[in-house]
């Protein structure tokens, strides 16, 4: 239990909406901790703590699952992303991310060590600033587009706005 994780480097993560035909790829990051259980016992001690002569503790393969399972998120958002979530819905779907990790690790952990992910937990999700003002324009774009009183007030808006500049021109309306 309490094993941290961060992500060194940004993950890409396809924001999709599909109702809207909204794609866009960002850079997250995410950070939080996740727990490990022996699924498999006698996998494990066979092919991990069996062969060591000594007392074997966790701290001599933590390193190498943290690399693992900060290397599997790559591919566990790619499952998420499928589910048309945006990035800041993710920590809500705790049990689809575990599941989404199991898959991704099923090799590595599961098969080859009897290791599986038990628990995780995130902190929020973070964007960089111009990735997070291009989704929300986007968005925006989406909603006015297929709301046609949005699209007329919105028009209404911009035509008062452009004759109250064309006013207020000391040389005229026509310059």
């Amino acid at each position: 239990m309490g094993n941290k994780f961060g992500t060194p480097s940004p993950i890409v993560f396809e924001v999709c909406n599909k109702r809207m035909n909204m794609y866009r790829t960002v850079n997250i990051r995410c950070n939080g901790t996740y727990s490990y259980i022996i699924s498999d016992p006698l996998l494990f001690y066979t092919r991990i703590a069996g062969t060591v002569s000594e007392i074997y503790t966790r701290d001599i393969i933590d390193e190498q699952l943290k690399a693992e399972f900060v290397d599997a998120l790559q591919p566990a958002f790619g499952a998420l992303a499928e589910l048309e979530l945006r990035p800041a819905q993710i920590p809500a779907k705790a049990n689809e991310l575990k599941k989404a990790m199991n898959e991704a690790l099923q090799y590595e952990w599961v098969e080859s060590r009897g290791i599986s992910v038990e628990k995780i937990a995130l902190n929020p999700i973070t964007l960089n600033d111009e990735d997070m003002k291009k989704i929300q324009q986007m968005e925006d774009a989406a909603t006015m587009g297929s709301n046609p009183f949005m699209m007329a007030g919105r028009m209404t808006t911009a035509t008062a706005n452009a004759m109250e500049t064309a006013a207020g021109n000391s040389a005229g309306a026509m310059t």
